[in-house]
């Protein structure tokens, strides 16, 4: 019959229209079930969890979705995960931080939740947001199964507002610098020099004022002459005496002489001495050399 023909020609041309994309669907499955195993076994496990989501899905055939679903369970359960921080040296935390992996941008700010990645080394680079972004890269080996992982990098404080330039013809703003030396008072090293000075006059002139020589024995001519009733032995000890005299006044004058030259010296270099902030200024340093004794100066300009 022509109805029954007809009824029956648009059913099977309705079925066949209805399955062509069931072919098609089960072509797609098979080829994300098939590229998801290939993810796997290359150590690419997000890859992978994303084909064997799309192949787990119902409109793919039962035995294909079965497989597919086992799997993507076995990489959830397997696959690690990592929670990303960011600080600043004081120890706060920011949150305007994007983070990328190898390049990839993983999240843009910063929430505290776990972010699923592929085992292996990685290198995280977190960029803070500004007019400057800021830059700060940690390299990290993640393992399979290891879950939570904490990956924080920590930021320098911004940088302290420079000072405005001066006016060009202008002065600069009176500024104190960090570097600027400290404000110097006069140093303890010229009262010593001539506090031991002073001990060395005093000295000296102690051991004039004790060099006395017997009244024989003549202090131009050095000669002992002996007297009334003398021994040749008691002559010998008076000329003895006369020479210890003679070279106790010679010490005297040699120790006075340098004790006086030091205390001058420690005196003139405690008045002279630079103090305040300046580096210039005329420096006194007292020096002896056997009999001799001086002062050196110099000077810093």
């Amino acid at each position: 019959m022509p109805g029954v023909r007809a009824l029956c020609g648009g059913a099977a041309l309705a079925l066949f229209v209805s399955s062509t994309p069931a072919r098609a669907d089960v072509k797609a499955c098979i080829a994300a079930s098939e590229a998801g195993q290939h993810a796997r076994a290359a150590g690419k496990l997000r890859e992978a969890q994303a084909q064997f989501h799309s192949c787990a899905d119902t409109s793919c055939p039962s035995i294909v979705r079965r497989d597919c679903q086992q799997w993507k369970t076995e990489i959830t359960q397997t696959m690690p995960s990592v929670v990303f921080a960011a600080r600043d040296r004081a120890g706060k935390d920011l949150f305007d931080v994007a983070v990328s992996m190898d390049g990839e941008t993983l999240v843009t700010k910063l929430d505290g939740s776990p972010v699923s990645v592929d085992p292996g080394k990685h290198v995280f680079r977190f960029e803070v947001a500004g007019p400057t972004p800021t830059v700060a890269t940690e390299t990290v080996l993640v393992r399979e199964n290891e879950r939570k992982r904490n990956v924080t990098a920590t930021f320098d404080a911004p940088d302290a507002p420079k000072a405005p330039a001066a006016p060009e013809g202008g002065s600069a703003p009176a500024s104190v610098s960090a570097s600027a030396p400290a404000h110097r008072e006069h140093s303890a090293l010229p009262w010593v020099v001539a506090g031991v000075g002073a001990a060395g006059l005093v000295t000296g002139i102690l051991l004039v004022a004790t060099a006395s020589r017997p009244e024989n024995c003549s202090a131009d001519t050095r000669i002992c002459v002996a007297r009334e009733g003398q021994t040749q032995a008691e002559l010998e000890a008076d000329q003895s005496d006369a020479q210890a005299a003679d070279n106790r006044r010679t010490l005297g004058l040699v120790v006075g002489g340098v004790g006086l030259g030091a205390l001058a010296g420690g005196l003139v270099w405690h008045f002279l001495e630079p103090t305040g902030s300046k580096r210039t200024g005329l420096t006194f340093t007292p020096w002896s050399a056997g009999r001799s004794s001086g002062v050196a100066l110099g000077g810093v300009f």
